[in-house]
């Protein structure tokens, strides 16, 4: 069995980790950010439940496209039959 030893990170290595070091501090350090600004747990936690829900309607929103227009760009072919091109190319 041949084994690679190659220990060199590529390009796109090195894109992920950035990607999850970004994403990483943005949920360990934002929260408690928030908490402290809010006042109040009772506040903290209703906003989060809250925009939690808000989340959950998007996310089930964009669903419900996907499952009306099978092909690629649902999204994108939901605007394009709604607004103008000008709305869609700024």
């Amino acid at each position: 069995m041949k084994t690679n030893t190659n220990k060199t990170l590529s390009q796109f290595d090195i894109t992920i980790l950035v990607i999850s070091f970004v994403i990483g501090m943005g949920i360990f350090g934002t929260p408690a950010r928030v908490a402290a600004a809010a006042g109040s747990p009772a506040i903290f936690f209703s906003v989060w439940i809250f925009f939690g829900f808000v989340s959950l309607c998007g996310a089930l929103a964009f669903a419900e496209i996907g499952l009306r227009f099978t092909e690629m760009g649902g999204f994108y072919k939901i605007f394009a039959k709604a607004y103008h091109p000008s709305v869609i190319f700024p």
